[in-house]
């Protein structure tokens, strides 16, 4: 063979090597990009979604799984038995806005500066929402924020939000959600974002269906829904609302209920007279309850459709106890005393409910004592996130008692409300540590019970225990973050 030949052919040789290499290189990126592509789809197809239900003003008496023979709660009840049912549940506050902020924050309400009604979250704060949108998460919030303005909350890490401002309630429940006095509006009470329906609409009914629409344009992707309800706070136009359709069967049903022979009682507490309400008898509040309970059966019945129950974490609770005390009390909390804005039991103790299929042990009773700022660091263990405890740094992990387990109580809890409220609240501060729980008014002026032996809270030890009482008082004084705030009372 000629030396010409010889060259064409290797050089025909080496153009068909040069291609073929070509090719492999290519199709090797095409691989490599499709593995990746694959890793990655299904990483976030591991990723749990949450769903979080946070109900306004609703005490743990006050769901049928807790206790109710008035109120109904299939739905709620249901995803009890589905989870776990925490019964030694706290909110970090008794008014709506620091537990709020004490919930994203996993810090006490007190160390955010927040004692009074409003909430916030101020600067350099991380809440764990925004953890979530920084792990690819499509966070949705509806409903009652009062942590500041709308703006607060898309620079907090949601991407959507519906209904949410700094407003504590609605106007009215009815749309166009307004509130007026006598013939003049209050416009300051509008719930905003909501002007496109229609008369007869009812607030948690539209909340819902948006809430909805949202998980079926994003229900395939890891996403978190913040359902925080205006129900079943009361509405400005007056104490409790709810449907018609509802108020009416509760007034039915009221009618076959036992007769209350003692519906009130009046008991002195730091020197001041408070009027209790004793009976859940109200069939508006009833029914503000049920709309909620249907809400988050509309919920569940969607993730359901999609697909997505198994592989999403739901938990349900509350900010703090309803109203039970003054002429506005519309439910009890018996057999723990009063409810929304005291530090007794009866307005701190919430429903606290999680759900996780094939993780956390079904229909179980759990008797862990626990407080809402213990949500923030379960969440991140629950997600294999390390933990940030400069950020939640008042609350632990959960997620030991998910197999069923106990945690022994071995913290100390602090409320801090030195403020008067129109309930009947005077200005105090509170501490529980191991059975023991202090309320302190003043220097001169203070209580101790016995949480375990006494969950009503009916017999003061202070007196007969003196050196507990000491120590806990000791225990209040010393913590830093109340300190203005014990020297605010008693100058008082």
């Amino acid at each position: 063979m000629s030396e010409k030949v010889k060259n064409g052919v290797k050089v025909d040789m080496v153009l068909k090597n040069n291609c073929i290499n070509r090719m492999l290189q290519k199709n090797a990126l095409i691989t490599l990009f499709s593995i990746f592509h694959f890793i990655a789809f299904i990483g976030a197809g591991d990723k749990p979604n949450i769903v979080f239900f946070l109900v306004d003003d609703m005490g743990v008496k006050d769901l049928a799984c807790y206790g109710s023979d008035f109120y109904e709660t299939s739905h709620i009840d249901q995803l009890a038995k589905e989870g776990m049912r925490f019964t030694n549940a706290y909110a970090s506050h008794p008014v709506c806005g620091p537990s709020r902020s004490a919930i994203v924050t996993g810090k006490f309400p007190v160390r955010l500066g927040l004692v009074g009604i409003g909430g916030g979250i101020p600067k350099g704060e991380v809440i764990w929402p925004k953890v979530l949108k920084d792990q690819g998460y499509t966070t949705y919030f509806t409903g009652k924020w009062h942590m500041g303005g709308a703006d607060s909350i898309l620079k907090n890490g949601f991407d959507y939000n519906v209904a949410g401002s700094n407003n504590g309630q609605p106007g009215s429940f009815y749309y166009p959600y307004e509130a007026k006095r006598g013939v003049q509006r209050l416009p300051r009470q509008d719930v905003k974002g909501m002007e496109d329906g229609e008369p007869g609409d009812y607030l948690t009914d539209k909340l819902t269906d948006k809430a909805l629409r949202f998980l079926d344009q994003h229900g395939k992707d890891p996403f978190l829904l913040y359902f925080s309800y205006y129900n079943v706070h009361k509405p400005y136009v007056q104490n409790a609302q709810g449907k018609k359709e509802h108020t009416d069967y509760f007034k039915k049903k009221l009618s076959s209920m036992p007769t209350v022979t003692k519906e009130r009682r009046q008991v002195e507490r730091g020197g001041e007279v408070i009027d209790e309400l004793l009976v859940q008898r109200n069939a508006e509040f009833a029914s503000q309850i049920k709309t909620v309970d249907d809400s988050v059966g509309k919920i569940m019945s969607k993730l359901k459709e999609l697909k997505v129950s198994k592989n999403t974490i739901v938990i349900f609770t509350t900010d703090q106890s309803s109203m039970c005390t003054s002429s506005k009390a519309v439910s009890s909390s018996q057999p723990y005393s009063f409810g929304k804005s005291f530090a007794f039991d009866g307005g701190i103790r919430v429903p606290f409910i999680v759900r996780w299929p094939e993780n956390i042990k079904e229909n179980v009773v759990n008797k862990t004592t626990t407080i809402s700022t213990d949500i923030y660091p379960t969440l991140l263990d629950m997600l294999d996130l390390d933990l940030m405890p400069g950020q939640h740094q008042d609350g632990i992990s959960l997620s030991k008692t998910f197999d069923g387990s106990h945690v022994a109580f071995d913290r100390t809890f602090y409320w801090t409300y030195p403020s008067n409220h129109s309930l009947g609240h005077k200005g105090s501060l509170a501490v529980r540590q191991g059975p023991y729980k202090l309320i302190y008014w003043s220097e001169n002026n203070q209580e101790l019970y016995n949480i375990e032996k006494d969950v009503g809270e009916n017999n003061d030890l202070s007196t007969t225990h003196p050196e507990v009482l000491q120590a806990m008082v000791l225990k209040l004084e010393q913590w830093k973050p109340a300190q203005k705030h014990i020297n605010k009372l008693n100058m008082q």
